[in-house]
C-alpha cells in the first residue's frame, strides 16, 4: 500500500534535482568521508560504518524535509552559531591532520586505524551526529531547499537526495580497499593526511564565508 501511494506521489523531477543537490554537498571530504575512506582502505568495519553513515542521513535528510530545518533557520542567530562551531570543529580536525602528515611516525594500515567494531561504530557517530557542518548540509539547507517543492514532492525530494547518499559511501567505504597497496607504505599516509588538511581548512573557510559571515 505504501509503495503504491509512493508511486502516486512520484516525481521524477523533483527526485533528480534533490539527488544532484544532496549528490553536491555529500561528496567531499569532511570530517566523516575522511574517516570512512582512511577505514575503507584499511578494510576495518567497513559495512556498519557505511550503513550508519547512510542511517543518519535518513534520519537527517527526512527531518529536514519535515519542516525541522526550516524552524531551526528561523531562529535568530542559530545558523551563525553553529557555523562557527561547525568551522572550528573541521578547523582542529585539519589541525589533528597535518600534525600526522609532518609527523615522522606516520600512520600505516595498522596504526592510527580504529581496530574495535565498538570503537568503530563510536567514531562515525560522534564524526557524524556531534559535526555542525553535517546537521547544516542535511536538515538546515537539504531540508530547507525541499520546501520549494511543496508538499507533494516531499517523498521523491527524500529519495532522490537518500540515493545519493546511499550511492556515495557504498562506493566510497567498498571500493576504498583497492587503495590498500598504495598505502603500505608511511609516506602514502603522509601525503593523505596533508590532502585532508587541506579540504579541512578550506570547508571551513567555505563554511564561514557561507554561513558564519552573513
Amino acid at each position: 500500500m505504501v509503495y503504491f501511494v509512493w508511486l502516486f506521489m512520484f516525481n521524477i523531477n523533483v527526485f533528480l534535482s534533490a539527488f544532484a543537490l544532496a549528490a553536491g554537498q555529500i561528496v567531499g571530504i569532511g570530517p566523516q568521508n575522511a574517516y570512512v575512506i582512511r577505514q575503507g582502505i584499511a578494510r576495518r568495519h567497513i559495512l556498519p560504518i557505511v550503513a550508519i553513515c547512510i542511517v543518519c542521513d535518513v534520519l537527517l535528510i527526512s527531518l529536514g524535509v519535515l519542516g525541522i530545518g526550516t524552524l531551526l533557520a528561523a531562529i535568530p542567530g542559530f545558523i551563525t552559531l553553529v557555523s562557527w562551531l561547525g568551522a572550528g570543529f573541521i578547523a582542529w580536525l585539519g589541525l589533528r591532520a597535518l600534525r600526522s602528515s609532518l609527523s615522522p611516525q606516520a600512520s600505516t594500515l595498522e596504526g592510527d586505524i580504529v581496530h574495535e567494531r565498538r570503537g568503530a561504530i563510536r567514531s562515525v557517530l560522534l564524526l557524524t551526529l556531534l559535526n555542525p557542518y553535517v546537521w547544516l548540509d542535511t536538515v538546515v539547507l537539504i531540508g530547507g531547499l525541499s520546501a520549494a517543492y511543496g508538499e507533494a514532492g516531499r517523498l521523491s525530494f527524500i529519495g532522490g537526495a537518500l540515493l545519493a547518499s546511499i550511492l556515495w559511501f557504498s562506493t566510497v567505504g567498498f571500493l576504498a580497499g583497492r587503495l590498500a597497496p598504495y598505502f603500505a607504505k608511511p609516506a602514502s599516509w603522509r601525503i593523505l593526511d596533508g590532502v585532508i588538511a587541506l579540504v579541512m581548512f578550506a570547508t571551513a573557510i567555505s563554511l564561514l564565508l557561507n554561513f558564519g559571515l552573513k
